[in-house]
């Protein structure tokens, strides 16, 4: 955060920090603990939610709590639909008043419609052979639901009617991480459900992808006091920081489109074959 903070050229010895988010009931935000933290650090940290802030004189504020960086972990979906552009975290952060972590440039990494501009050749053609290649390997095949033309592989494809098709090997996605819009996974419906599950991709922002077969291990788990190993469906998170991969945590869950108390994040450990 210091760094960001330098590097956006910030001139507080010790920035005045707000952690912007919405209220949550007292004692369960974990942001309290980072606030309880940065505070045994010499920081003046406030938990600060969008509708306290105020902006004058070029100075971002919570009453007589001036701003120097904010820790933004509210997300734009959730803002827009309370704000608009006149919001003073706005106006402060284009101004250039404030340093944001987690700047609103950020959001575009929790898009999934990322992925259809990936998987296009035509705008990856010119990017480097090894990134290319990269994508290729990594990045399942995703389209944004339109009504339009597209292509898959090297064929033309109308995409509604090869969605409609092709069921067993896609899922569709909402684009954005956050919301209430549920995930279709085509292999686990029927051709009827499929299509009630289409007709709702085309009214809201989704993307269809191609089905990739997930990673899966046996974890031990505690179920009534007895212990037993369970296969689990593993997703990997990568964390950036400043433009970089700097860790990641780990996600299991059961797989099933359902809702599940079983999962959570566990403890990722990278371990070096030297050691």
């Amino acid at each position: 955060m210091l760094k960001a903070y330098k590097q956006f050229g910030g001139t507080h010895r010790k920035p005045n920090i707000a952690i912007v988010e919405f209220r949550t009931a007292h004692g369960h935000s974990e942001y309290e603990m980072f606030r309880d933290y940065f505070r045994q650090e010499g920081y003046a940290v406030e938990i600060v939610s969008p509708d306290q802030l105020e902006y004058r004189n070029r100075v971002l504020r919570r009453g007589n709590f001036e701003i120097h960086l904010v820790y933004r972990r509210i997300s734009v979906q959730e803002f827009l639909l309370r704000f608009d552009l006149g919001h003073p975290l706005v106006r402060a952060y284009k101004d250039r008043a404030v340093c944001v972590l987690n700047s609103f440039r950020s959001e575009l990494a929790h898009k999934k419609a990322m992925f259809g501009l990936l998987t296009d050749e035509s705008f990856t053609a010119k990017f480097p052979a090894a990134e290319r290649k990269a994508i290729r390997e990594h990045v399942p095949w995703t389209r944004v639901v339109n009504a339009t033309k597209t292509t898959y592989g090297d064929q033309t494809i109308d995409l509604p009617e090869f969605t409609r098709q092709n069921r067993e090997r896609l899922v569709l996605k909402p684009n954005d991480d956050y919301g209430d819009q549920h995930t279709f996974f085509g292999w686990e419906m029927d051709d009827r459900a499929w299509e009630r599950a289409l007709k709702q991709a085309t009214r809201f922002p989704y993307v269809v992808q191609e089905k990739v077969d997930p990673v899966r291990m046996a974890f031990p788990m505690i179920d009534y006091g007895r212990l037993e190993f369970r296969e689990m469906r593993v997703d990997v998170h990568p964390h950036a920081y400043l433009g970089k991969v700097m860790g990641c945590s780990t996600w299991l869950s059961t797989g099933s489109s359902g809702f599940s108390s079983i999962g959570g994040i566990a403890p990722t450990y990278l371990i070096d074959p030297k050691g």
